[in-house]
């Protein structure tokens, strides 16, 4: 890849034989490197997490601001993906989801190559990533917004501040 990029958290191999291994097995027969589809993964995910997370994130903790200024002024935003703690767990599911479902979207896309079982793990994949993104928004824990190290604690994020906590959110505790 020509495009500088950033991983989310610290997934392997190992991590999508454990949540996945009809899909490590698939990848065996085609003799795939996961680091490629680990790569385009974390990317999309940052931005998911930049545009759509990081907005909610700062509307429930606080410290947290949408936007900060760059050192020639301009107005930025202020997510950092430094701050990402990657041997989170949720992380790793999200990760680890998302390079199944960009590896089986690389399959059903070829025409020469689709098959019924491969659309149907590609569909059950958005599924799995899209419950898990769900999860994600909800529990907000792996961002290291002060810097101090993980493990984030609950007194770090403020849920009093939380306009949807009792109504539309569903928490994951």
């Amino acid at each position: 890849m020509s495009v500088p990029y950033q991983r989310i958290s610290a997934a392997t191999s190992t991590d999508i034989q454990f949540y996945d291994p009809a899909a490590e097995r698939r990848a065996i027969q085609l003799n795939v490197n996961w680091d490629d589809y680990f790569k385009v993964g974390s990317q999309e995910i940052l931005y998911k997490l930049e545009f759509g997370w990081w907005n909610k994130y700062c509307d429930t903790v606080f410290g947290a601001y949408y936007y900060e200024n760059n050192p020639q002024g301009q107005l930025i935003s202020s997510f950092d993906p430094n701050k990402l703690v990657l041997t989170d767990q949720t992380l790793i599911r999200l990760d680890v989801f998302k390079a199944v479902e960009t590896f089986y979207e690389s399959l059903v896309t070829d025409m020469s190559n689709v098959n019924d079982v491969d659309k149907a793990n590609y569909d059950h994949s958005k599924m799995r990533f899209s419950a898990e993104f769900e999860k994600a928004m909800q529990l907000m824990n792996f961002y290291d917004l002060y810097g101090d190290g993980s493990p984030i604690t609950k007194l770090e994020e403020n849920w009093t501040a939380d306009t949807d906590f009792f109504t539309n959110d569903r928490r994951y505790f």
